[in-house]
């Protein structure tokens, strides 16, 4: 039988005070309750570990390895004790988050970056892919949840789907590129010239193809892919390619007036626009989260409920003001 939590205390009491009241004392117990337990762990280990007199208590060889180990063992026992006090509290631990290349940039870094504000010893690491390769980690448990477009994610499986929401994008090129004169592109225009782009999920790919006027999805003008934010930028910057994406993806190129973005005039209508993101949170069934997680989910949450609304936002304001620019162009009594 394993000696139990409150003996190897008594053991340490004892040792210490090398008197039986005294360490009695010090346990909140009575002198007889307390010599009963020193007792008890003597029976369980075999050994004898105090020599008794009339006055004092003295530990034996055997009594003092026994202690070494017994400090030992309440170290950790108090170690294991504030760890979980830490982990309900969702103050240390490990979370391993997936993202695909457009969403890690616009929701889950600023995500983790409030959360580990708040979290300082929660450690994260951060895997940026396409769905079907983070939905593959996911499902070997290399990470615990990831934020991604969720159109192509089988309905049944050992997942469950939180949909937060969507997002769309229009299409940036360089400041001087051939086109950058002109606000707005037509279709027409835009078969004619070369995406850089993340890898596209196949709902998006078909439904661009079609708009397109593609016959299939192989054949959209794909001149460059690559799951880096980094590559598609200085790619489309040293190129006449363009790259599909939300605006704010790429807000200080074109501040800085580097890049400039077109609208699609058969896309004015958010609702035609073929490019829309269906962001959803996808984790394991039946999993218990740890104290930590379940506080980043809740973030994540009130993140993509603000970001897409401003994104939302945005867009509305885009369109008023490209509404009012074309009334102001329109003659008098035309």
């Amino acid at each position: 039988m394993l000696p139990k939590t409150n003996e190897l205390q008594h053991l340490v009491l004892l040792a210490e005070e090398r008197h039986f009241a005294k360490a009695a004392q010090r346990a909140f117990l009575s002198q007889s309750a307390f010599s009963r337990s020193i007792s008890a762990l003597e029976n369980e280990l075999g050994l004898k570990l105090f020599d008794r007199g009339s006055r004092h208590v003295h530990i034996t060889a055997d009594g003092e390895r026994i202690l070494q180990l017994a400090r030992r063992l309440l170290a950790s026992a108090s170690d294991l004790t504030r760890e979980a006090a830490l982990l309900r509290g969702g103050e240390v631990g490990d979370i391993a988050i997936g993202s695909g290349p457009y969403t890690s940039v616009l929701f889950t870094v600023p995500v983790i970056t409030t959360a580990r504000q708040r979290f300082r010893n929660v450690r994260f690491r951060l895997e940026v892919d396409h769905t079907a390769a983070l939905l593959a980690k996911l499902e070997a448990e290399e990470i615990q949840l990831f934020l991604s477009d969720v159109q192509e994610i089988p309905g049944h499986g050992p997942w469950t789907v939180e949909r937060l929401g969507s997002y769309s994008s229009t299409v940036i090129g360089r400041s001087g590129h051939p086109h950058a004169r002109h606000r707005q592109l037509q279709l027409s225009q835009l078969t004619a010239l070369e995406l850089a782009t993340v890898h596209i999920p196949s709902p998006i790919r078909h439904r661009l193809a079609a708009a397109l006027g593609y016959a299939h999805a192989e054949q959209l003008p794909v001149a460059f892919e690559c799951e880096s934010i980094s590559a598609l930028r200085e790619f489309v910057l040293r190129s006449d390619a363009v790259v599909l994406a939300p605006p704010e993806l790429f807000r200080r190129e074109l501040d800085a007036g580097l890049m400039t973005k077109w609208q699609v005039a058969q896309w004015s209508d958010p609702r035609d626009n073929p490019v829309r993101v269906d962001l959803g949170l996808v984790r394991l069934s039946g999993r218990t989260p740890t104290s930590a997680m379940r506080m980043l989910v809740d973030s994540i949450r009130l993140e993509a409920r603000q970001r897409l609304a401003q994104h939302t936002a945005n867009k509305h304001v885009t369109e008023r003001v490209r509404k009012g620019a074309r009334k102001r162009i329109i003659p008098p009594g035309g």
